[in-house]
């Protein structure tokens, strides 16, 4: 029997009553039960409720049709179409560009500023390596940055092509407003993976769009400064100010003052600097410190200046227009001062000529004009800053500054220069037919083939100076200065026989500054271009040469000079090249110019010579220069790696 059913037994004495165990009713039990619901069932209500609400409290309502989301083409149009019949003022306001009534717009929109939220990255952690690259190496990475579409795909072909050379890892940043994706970019560009080994990063905030530039402005500098911190680019390359957005122009020179990242702004369209694909990433890290100043020494009658100045205000300067000093005796030609007074024709150099006019009256012997040519020119930083000297008589073409520039960067401030080159002082613009030494011989180049077979290689390295068109590293003229000073200190009564090595068809200088290249086992690179394929850079015209002033009287009363005003200055003229860009160059040697171990060797007298040979020839030379000229007879640091030159200095 069930407890509810069996008889109670009702003690009297304790007052109970037989209606105090009344059994319910089966209707009501079961209600009974229900009234007290389990626990774990509200949890559960309670969840489902939390779910649904969020759900429909962050349900998107202002989502265009899907037609119109995966065609953005088609919303543009149906937004301009609304805008024609509704006017801008209520499709901003009060519609959608769909046509749907908007909520209350919030009030960034209602005024007009844009979105101002907290910057986030959705595509950049993506393309993020696992770790942070470290500091204390090098990293070898190039990062090419762009906002707008049209500096995006002027840049892919330099990058592409920089991406192919074994020289750095190259990087790619989107930070515009469009909302492109890569896989569109390379297809609108032609770009197959195979071909272009670029690292791609998506550097755009959310809602990019309708962001202020203020609020770009941060995501370009905070996304720069995110990926810098896990690939650590050694330079950044974008295209100059005029190409870009603002807002992205000042968030890169914000981030690149806040993480001390060299800024390459290109100052022409990619296609004439293709040439930068064989630099590294540290001599990038040097293209905007190098600079270069000009210096002419001017004669009496410098007719040919004029025409040199021309074409020196016709070159490309790569937006780094460099200062030019003319020196110019105490007699000028009447119609050169007056066309330097009012450069109105010169449209780069009108503001970046310098005049030092000497004021001694008399002839300069050789010691003085050497000093001279020293003192018109000191390098602020001798490791950034470097000379070009150039004679009257020279015409440049408009891409020698181009040339000078790979030239510098690559062959001073590559990562291996300082490994492989570092006997290099100078580079040379123009070949000479003969020899500059006084037996005036005529001079053939090596001819050198590449690796192909086919090409000649165009340079090759030669232990002799030039002062027609020569650009001479910083670093050696602050040695020069030096070594000038001691060298004349020499009394003359010293037991010295000295042989003259240069012609006097060139300047005094360059007699003592052979000495130091032999002493020191320097070289400078010469230019041979094939002449088919090719112009030469630089030219030097005959017609108007006039010979050093230091050596006027002398060659002028020598009878081995008449009539051999023909190669005076040691050079045949070569129409020089009329483009803008090095490139024609370039596309004769697919790697790139020749490293220097590749190249020809000769001595100062045109010789072709061999390392072994070349090192022993300086050595002897070395030990009698500090002999006759150094006062040092009996030295015992001859062995030393680096002896000095002077034992005894003034």
């Amino acid at each position: 029997m069930a407890p509810t059913k069996m008889p109670l037994q009702a003690d009297e004495e304790m007052g109970k009553k037989d209606d105090d165990h009344r059994p319910i009713d089966a209707r009501f039990r079961s209600l009974r039960h229900k009234a007290i619901p389990r626990p774990r069932r509200i949890f559960i209500i309670l969840i489902i409720l939390i779910i649904l609400y969020e759900f429909f409290k962050n349900m998107p309502t202002d989502l265009a049709p899907a037609v119109e989301r995966y065609d953005p083409g088609m919303a543009k149009l149906r937004a301009e179409t609304l805008a024609k019949w509704t006017g801008p003022e209520q499709v901003s306001t009060s519609t959608k560009p769909d046509g749907l009534p908007l909520a209350p717009a919030p009030v960034w929109e209602q005024k007009g500023k844009g979105y101002e939220g907290k910057v986030m990255f959705p595509e950049l952690e993506h393309s993020l390596p696992r770790y942070k690259y470290s500091s204390k190496t090098s990293s070898r990475a190039v990062l090419f940055a762009a906002s707008s579409l049209r500096s995006m795909s002027d840049m892919l072909p330099l990058a592409c092509h920089m991406a192919n050379q074994p020289l750095s890892y190259v990087h790619f940043i989107l930070m515009g407003k469009d909302e492109i994706s890569v896989p569109d970019i390379k297809a609108v560009n032609g770009i197959k993976e195979n071909e272009c080994p670029i690292k791609w990063h998506v550097g755009r905030p959310d809602a990019a769009a309708m962001s202020t530039d203020a609020r770009m402005k941060r995501s370009v500098r905070d996304g720069l400064q995110i990926l810098w911190a896990y690939i650590r680019p050694e330079v950044i390359i974008s295209q100059g100010k005029s190409w870009e957005d603002s807002f992205f122009w000042e968030g890169v020179e914000a981030h690149c003052r806040d993480s001390r990242t060299p800024h390459i702004a290109l100052p022409a369209a990619s296609k004439d600097l293709m040439w930068m694909a064989y630099l590294d990433s540290a001599a990038l890290q040097s293209w905007n410190k190098v600079r270069i100043e000009m210096v002419i020494n001017a004669p009496e009658f410098s007719g040919s200046l004029i025409r040199l100045v021309k074409s020196l205000d016709a070159a490309d300067y790569l937006g780094s227009v460099p200062r030019l000093t003319i020196e110019l005796p105490p007699v000028v030609d009447p119609q050169l001062l007056e066309f330097l007074r009012r450069p109105e024709g010169l449209s780069q150099l009108a503001d970046r000529i310098t005049l030092r006019r000497r004021i001694q009256p008399h002839r300069m012997d050789p010691a003085e004009a050497s000093l001279r040519t020293l003192e018109s020119f000191y390098p602020l930083e001798p490791e950034m800053t470097h000379l070009l000297m150039l004679s009257p008589q020279a015409e440049l073409a408009p891409s020698f500054y181009h040339y000078l520039k790979y030239s510098v960067l690559n062959y001073k401030h590559s990562a291996r220069a300082k490994h492989i080159f570092p006997k290099l002082v100078g580079v040379s613009l123009e070949l000479p037919s003969t020899k500059p030494t006084v037996d005036r011989e005529i001079f053939a180049p090596p001819e050198m083939f590449a690796k192909d077979k086919e090409h000649v290689v165009p340079s090759f390295i030669w232990q002799a100076p030039n002062s027609n068109a020569a650009l001479y590293f910083g670093d050696l003229w602050t040695e020069f200065h030096s070594f000038l000073s001691n060298r004349l200190s020499t009394p003359e009564s010293a037991p010295v026989s000295h042989t003259k090595l240069i012609s006097e068809q060139y300047p005094a200088f360059m007699e003592y500054l052979l000495e130091l290249i032999r002493a020191k086992g320097y070289y400078l690179l010469y230019p041979s271009f094939p002449g088919k394929e090719y112009h030469s850079i630089a030219t030097i015209h005959e017609e108007l040469y006039q010979p050093p002033e230091e050596f006027g009287d002398r060659i002028a009363s020598s009878p081995d000079n008449e009539g051999d005003s023909a190669t005076a200055s040691g050079s045949v003229e070569k129409s020089p090249s009329h483009i803008t860009t090095i490139m024609p160059l370039f596309d004769l040697f697919p790697s790139g110019l020749p490293d220097l171990d590749a190249l020809s060797l000769l001595g100062f007298d045109g010789e072709r010579l061999n390392a072994d040979d070349y090192e022993a020839r300086t050595r002897e030379y070395l030990q009698s220069f500090r002999t006759d000229y150094g006062g040092c007879v009996g030295d015992s640091k001859m062995d030393t790696p680096s002896p000095d030159l002077f034992c005894q200095q003034k």
